[in-house]
């Protein structure tokens, strides 16, 4: 009896750390599917302004970086805060 209780524990254990996994690879890409669209809102010439400053703003809060935090702070922010 407690050979089988030893076993769907274990069974179980099992089952739930591939879940677990599956569900922080799912996370991560999430994370950066969301970057990614802000980045493509950033650099959109086609939306509003604001959007995109906004967009910005999330995006270097969620730790965006390279080129387009540069094009965010040199050319984005300061041509349209003057």
């Amino acid at each position: 009896m407690i050979g089988i209780c030893v076993t769907v524990y274990a069974s179980q254990k099992k089952s739930s750390k591939k879940l677990e996994n599956k569900v922080d690879m799912l996370v991560e890409h999430d994370k950066d599917q969301y970057l990614s669209i802000l980045r493509l809102t950033i650099m959109s010439e086609e939306m509003p302004v604001s959007e995109r400053i906004i967009a910005g703003d999330k995006y270097i809060k969620k730790g965006g970086n390279g080129d387009v935090k540069k094009y965010y702070y040199e050319k984005l922010l300061a041509e349209h805060t003057k």
